[in-house]
C-alpha cells in the first residue's frame, strides 16, 4: 500500500489497544503525527478489519465526532505455559478477553516440545481463528531460544520460537515465566513507570521478574532474575537455603527472603516486591519486613504485596502476544 508507514501502523495499533485512545486528535498528539496521516493509517486498519469507526456524541461544533476502537473479533491468540507435568493454555480475542482456557497433562520426564506441538495442533483445529502464539517457560530465554533450563533438560538449547514458527507458520513470542508474570501484574494494576520485582519461590526453584521504570529488564545476556544462584551465606545460595522449606515458612526461609529483599532494595530500590499469594501469607510479609529492617533502614524497604501468580503469568503472556500481533505486517505488504 503506497505511502504506508509500518512503524506508524504498529504505534497506532498499540495506542488504540493498550492506551485506549479513541479519537484522531488524541492519536495525533500521542504519536506526533498529522491528522491526515493518522486518518490514512486508520483507514488501512479499518479496511483490514482490525479497527471499527463509530459515531460518538455530537461535538461542540455540531458534527458527530468519530471514535475508533480495536475490534475484538478481528483475531484470536493462544497463550501456553509449560510446567513439569502439565501445559496450561488460554485462548483470547484481539483485545485480550478470555475465551477459553484449560490444562493438558504431560507425563513427568517426557519431552515437552512434542507434547506442546500436539496440543497446539489440536487447539488450532478447534479454533482456526488463532493467528499468534505466546509461550511461557520456567527458563532463561534469548530471542526465543531456551538456554538455561535446569528443570527442563528436554528444552535446553531448543530454539522454541523457530521450532513453532516453522511448524505452524504463525508469529511466536517465547518468554521467561517471571518476566511474563511481572508484565501481567504491571498491566493489570497500571503501575505506570514504577519499578517492580516479582518474586516466586516456585515448584522448580525460585525466580524473579524485574521491571524498572516500567521497562522489562532481561539483562545483557538475558539472565536477569535467576536469583536461585545468588550467594547469601558461606556455603549456600538463595535457592539452596529455601529448597527445604515447608508450606509454612520457617525462620531460615524468612531470613533468606529478607536478605534478598535487602539486596533488591540496595541495588534497584523498587517500589513494590510482589509475592505469589499461594506461597506467602500476610503474616509472612510482616515477618519479612521486620527481618529486612535488621539489614537496611525501613524507609528503603519496598512495599511488599501478594498477588495471584498464575493469573499474572497468563495476563503477561496475553499482553506479550497482543504486542507481537501489533507488530505484524498487513497481508500483502512487507515490513
Amino acid at each position: 500500500m503506497a505511502g504506508m508507514n509500518t512503524d506508524l501502523l504498529t504505534q497506532l495499533r498499540q495506542a488504540l489497544l493498550f492506551e485506549r485512545l479513541q479519537t484522531i486528535p488524541e492519536l495525533s498528539r500521542t504519536l506526533s503525527t498529522s491528522f491526515p496521516t493518522v486518518k490514512k493509517h486508520l483507514d488501512i486498519l479499518i479496511e483490514n478489519g482490525e479497527v471499527a469507526e463509530e459515531d460518538s456524541d455530537v461535538s461542540s461544533g455540531g458534527r458527530p465526532a468519530k471514535r475508533y476502537r480495536s475490534r475484538a473479533d478481528h483475531t484470536h491468540g493462544l497463550a501456553l505455559y509449560l510446567e513439569l507435568d502439565a501445559i496450561g493454555y488460554r485462548i483470547f480475542d484481539a483485545v485480550g478477553t478470555l475465551l477459553t482456557n484449560g490444562t493438558e497433562a504431560v507425563p513427568r520426564k517426557h519431552p515437552h516440545v512434542p507434547a506442546l506441538v500436539r496440543l497446539i495442533h489440536r487447539l488450532l483445529a478447534q479454533d482456526p481463528r488463532i493467528t499468534f502464539l505466546s509461550i511461557g517457560v520456567a527458563a532463561s530465554v534469548e530471542n526465543g531460544q531456551v538456554f538455561f533450563a535446569p528443570d527442563y533438560p528436554s528444552l535446553q538449547q531448543v530454539d522454541l520460537k523457530q521450532t513453532l514458527e516453522s511448524e505452524f507458520h504463525l508469529p511466536v513470542v517465547v518468554e521467561n515465566d517471571m518476566n511474563a508474570a511481572v508484565v501481567g501484574f504491571h498491566e493489570a494494576y497500571q503501575q505506570r513507570q514504577q519499578s517492580l520485582i516479582y518474586l516466586y519461590l516456585g515448584k522448580n526453584g525460585p525466580g524473579s521478574g524485574i521491571l524498572i521504570n516500567g521497562q522489562l529488564v532481561r539483562g545483557s545476556s538475558h539472565f536477569a532474575g535467576e536469583i536461585s544462584l545468588v550467594p547469601q551465606y558461606d556455603k549456600a545460595t538463595f535457592g539452596q537455603r529455601i529448597a527445604e522449606r515447608n508450606d509454612v515458612l520457617n525462620a531460615d526461609t524468612i531470613d533468606a527472603i529478607s536478605r534478598l529483599t535487602t539486596t533488591f532494595a540496595a541495588t534497584l530500590n523498587p517500589h513494590l516486591l510482589i509475592f505469589n499469594n499461594t506461597e506467602v501469607t500476610a503474616s509472612d510479609l510482616e515477618q519479612i519486613r521486620t527481618t529486612t529492617a535488621r539489614y537496611i533502614p525501613e524507609a528503603h524497604i519496598p512495599r511488599l504485596v501478594r498477588s495471584n501468580w498464575e493469573t499474572d503469568y497468563l495476563n503477561g503472556l496475553t499482553r506479550l502476544g497482543l504486542q507481537l500481533q501489533t507488530e505484524q505486517p498487513i497481508k500483502g505488504t512487507s515490513t
